[in-house]
């Protein structure tokens, strides 16, 4: 490895699929992983090069100064905002992350899990997560800085599709990885995919992990309160031209009262 790497992902993203894969590549390759949330307060005394750094959030608060080394690359990896909202809410409402079993300010000081339970509708159990954790998401998104030279800004949905792993070719390449270490990079990629090994390794939590599933899901109203919220970050991150997808959702889209039953995301795609 000829530089240091920062993986930056965000909830619902991509995350524990891009920490099982450069977990592995880091594995092989001899170089240290470390999740940066978990190493937070002693990040400057364990961060030993050659490194893999993992940030689910992309907040890096007084670390900063790590996406400016002249020695670092980073993959920067986001997601079409409706999708994320999706993923989210039908994962928030089973997964047993510690903060989703913690009160919850301004929503009755119940637990936030519990709260999502509690609502009645599909529509109230998006916008409550709209208004909540996916929101920050979207916010974090936004704010991320889009011009480091440094930086290749990728979206889930290319990977999703990559099953030639071209494009995941150009990232190993850009992350500063060469000769073999390029086949070690598409071997841990291939392995924790599922498109790939992972499709018959690691079922556990497998869903589609297809993308564009707010075509389905969103009901014209949401795509409406949707916009209300977010009026512009859907072209900010390039994701649409303008807002004629709202004229694109009918009456007639699958009703959303089988939101319940929708195919979610894997685990390794999240």
């Amino acid at each position: 490895m000829k530089q240091n790497i920062v993986v930056a992902t965000h909830h619902k993203t991509g995350t524990v699929w891009m920490s099982t894969v450069f977990r592995a590549i880091a594995r092989r390759l001899g170089a240290n992983y470390l999740d940066f949330w978990s190493h937070y307060g002693r990040l400057d005394r364990v961060l030993k090069t050659p490194f893999i750094l993992l940030n689910h959030n992309s907040i890096f608060s007084r670390h900063a100064n790590e996406l400016r080394r002249e020695d670092v690359r980073i993959l920067h990896l986001i997601r079409d905002p409706r999708d994320v909202l999706i993923s989210a809410m039908h994962y928030h409402k089973k997964a047993g992350e510690p903060w989703l079993h913690e009160r919850v300010s301004g929503s009755k000081d119940v637990p936030y899990q519990k709260r999502l339970n509690s609502l009645a509708t599909p529509h109230e159990q998006y916008m409550f997560e709209l208004e909540n954790a996916t929101g920050d998401t979207i916010e974090a998104m936004l704010d991320w800085q889009y011009d480091r030279a440094n930086c290749l800004e990728v979206r889930y949905e290319d990977l999703w599709v990559d099953r030639s792993l071209s494009r995941w070719s150009d990232i190993a390449s850009f992350l500063g990885f060469e000769g073999s270490e390029l086949e070690v990079c598409r071997q841990c990629f291939w392995e924790h995919s599922l498109f790939g090994k992972a499709s018959r390794t690691n079922r556990r939590h497998a869903r589609s992990g297809e993308v564009a599933q707010w075509k389905r899901e969103f009901t014209p109203e949401l795509a409406h309160d949707f916009l209300c919220r977010f009026p512009d970050a859907l072209q900010t991150l390039g994701y649409e031209n303008d807002d004629q997808w709202v004229e694109s959702l009918t009456a007639a889209s699958k009703p959303q009262a089988r939101a319940h039953t929708v195919t979610q995301d894997p685990i390794l795609g999240d």
